[in-house]
């Protein structure tokens, strides 16, 4: 199924009729009736809800309370959407009210008012991110519940003094813990905030006596042990249901146990998706609904969104194997999965043909362990599943905040051991959207004006899926030395382009007061240096990348963990685990040299 942006007429049509003020009221109210209802309520009092917002509220189908639903408004001949909630089976035993998740994005919201919204002056946008990151012991053993909690208590110690956000969160994998960047804006915060976090992983690691594996898939072998959490084990139940419908998928899993030597009795779907990555955060204007879809279609699907996760990309490590093709193995990895397939574009329960009829079915066949993920909608295989794990990104208009927030999140992303690469991809990502912000108040939705600008549909232009999933596989295989292919049919190297984008960037963003021309080339000048140095000397040890001070974040980080691992003894394809071992131990000892000894 291949779903298209809105156009600037139907986003027109739906604010005549409902104006994006009505449904600001409608939430406030519908968020306030919510504080006075008992925690424990298994039902909703709809005539009670309506007198209180003043419009007819309905459930979107009827059924038992234990199922998923979606609560609407009717306004103007049209249904908007007040809040969502998943199935008994994924509350986590919390009560039908308590699991009800606001719905905060705007359909009403569009280039005609968005100027008059709450929000309304174009400006940078803070952006957070996440780092997964795995944790193993000096001789490659998995650690122990007590042994993480351990970790993170040491990491909050030292972020606190460091003065950085001082929470490690757990993930699904035992072993798997995931740090917070705090939102903020410029390049220089951003590598100071990241420089922290690895000072703080790294003197936590000394603290405990275990390593830190920063890379973009879990290295060495693992039992592939979850975490004991009701959520994350109702999430492995829905995926292995969801896989088991397409036994193409079956066979995906089966070539990727034999090609990674791991055994099948001890590895199902979610066991080897379990990978990494660095995901991106932006804050949305005026919490509108056609952004988002925009911002999607634009940004996460472009060259730009290539170009970064290449920066990104290298760990050619799975279960104590190196790849023998790949120099990153993390998206062969999440393609185990069919919620891991590539979205065109996520659906609006709004604004497109059928939308809340397929965001209301995932979440009532129970396709969707989240509100927000039933966004993600997808058939093209022939059932509606949820294509969550998607590599491209999400909307997320369902965060549970006082301030209403939403975002996009870019999953593509991976973690890099270098804070200078995360650092340029993270506000590279802030400017991109600055720009997208800025077209859609002039031209909303429609990509004609971007077309006619050549180097702005270069950079920020939305790539045909096909060409956007073969320059993915091409980097996986080749890290930063891949060709980029723009939308236009340009090629070039990487570093080129991101001196393209520097010379588009000063031009773009010449309006926004918050960025100085020197930030633009403190991004893109960094980005180039670390691809093709001047000096024509780049690093070709794991030392050199993270120590050297002239060459550390240069050279192609996944030739250079491959090369290590041959020089320990290994050889790729084969089960090595001590040679993948030698690696994430001399990793560790460089970040320890660096961020400890110093």
């Amino acid at each position: 199924m291949r779903m298209s942006l809105p156009t600037n007429d139907a986003l027109t049509e739906f604010s005549s009729q409902v104006p994006w003020t009505e449904i600001e009221r409608q939430r406030r109210q519908f968020n306030r009736f919510f504080e006075t209802l008992p925690a424990n309520a298994e039902t909703l009092p709809l005539d009670a809800l309506s007198e209180a917002i003043g419009v007819p509220v309905t459930l979107e189908r009827q059924g038992d309370t234990g199922d998923g639903n979606v609560i609407v408004s009717h306004v103007g001949g049209r249904k908007i959407v007040l809040g969502s909630v998943v199935s008994q089976r994924y509350r986590a035993g919390h009560s039908f009210v308590e699991s009800i998740v606001p719905y905060n994005m705007n359909p009403s919201v569009n280039h005609t008012n968005v100027a008059e919204t709450e929000d309304s002056v174009t400006r940078m946008r803070v952006l957070g991110a996440e780092i997964e990151l795995g944790l193993v012991h000096e001789d490659g053993g998995s650690p122990s519940e007590a042994e993480v909690q351990s970790f993170m208590s040491a990491y909050y110690n030292h972020a606190l003094r460091i003065g950085i956000y001082p929470k490690l969160d757990r993930e699904a994998c035992q072993y798997q813990v995931e740090a917070h960047i705090a939102p903020s804006v410029g390049y220089t915060k951003t590598r100071n905030a990241l420089n922290g976090i690895l000072t703080a992983l790294a003197l936590a690691a000394a603290d405990t006596h275990l390593m830190t594996a920063v890379y973009s898939c879990y290295p060495t072998e693992s039992d592939f042990k979850m975490t004991d959490h009701p959520k994350v084990q109702t999430a492995v139940d829905l995926m292995l249901e969801v896989n088991g419908l397409f036994p193409d998928y079956g066979r995906r899993l089966a070539e990727a146990q034999a090609r990674y030597h791991v055994d099948p009795a001890t590895c199902h779907h979610v066991n080897m998706f379990r990978n990494q990555g660095c995901h991106i955060h932006i804050d949305l204007a005026g919490r509108s609904e056609a952004l988002g879809l925009l911002t999607f279609y634009t940004v996460l699907k472009s060259a730009t969104a290539v170009a970064n996760s290449a920066v990104l990309k290298g760990c050619p490590f799975v279960n104590g194997t190196c790849d023998p093709e790949l120099l990153d193995a993390r998206e062969y990895v999440r393609s185990t999965t069919v919620t891991g397939r590539y979205l065109e574009l996520p659906l609006s329960p709004h604004l497109m043909t059928m939308g809340l009829d397929q965001y209301t079915d995932l979440l009532v066949l129970e396709r969707a362990n989240a509100t927000g993920r039933a966004m993600m909608f997808n058939d093209d295989l022939g059932q509606p599943i949820s294509v969550m794990h998607n590599p491209v990104g999400r909307i997320r208009p369902d965060l549970s905040t006082s301030k209403r927030v939403c975002t996009v999140e870019s999953t593509g992303m991976p973690t890099n051991i270098s804070a200078s690469r995360m650092a340029a991809v993270l506000t590279d990502f802030e400017f991109s959207h600055a720009v997208i912000e800025s077209y859609f108040r002039q031209h909303g939705c429609d990509l004609s004006a971007m077309h006619e600008d050549k180097l702005m549909w270069d950079v920020l232009g939305p790539l045909p899926l096909d060409s956007f999933i073969a320059q993915q596989d091409q980097s996986d295989r080749v890290g930063t030395d891949m060709t980029l292919t723009t939308p236009s049919g340009r090629q070039m190297r990487l570093s080129e382009f991101y001196d393209m984008k520097r010379r588009f960037m000063h031009r773009a963003l010449e309006e926004i007061d918050e960025v100085m021309p020197r930030d633009i080339d403190e991004v893109y000048t960094s980005l180039e240096r670390m691809l093709e140095p001047l000096s024509g000397h780049e690093a070709k040890t794991i030392t050199q990348y993270i120590n050297d001070p002239k060459l550390r974040s240069t050279g192609n980080w996944g030739r250079i963990l491959r090369d290590a691992f041959i020089e320990a003894g290994g050889t790729p394809g084969d089960h090595c685990p001590d040679a993948v071992l030698r690696v994430v131990q001399q990793t560790h000892a460089a970040l320890h040299q660096r961020y400890v000894q110093t």
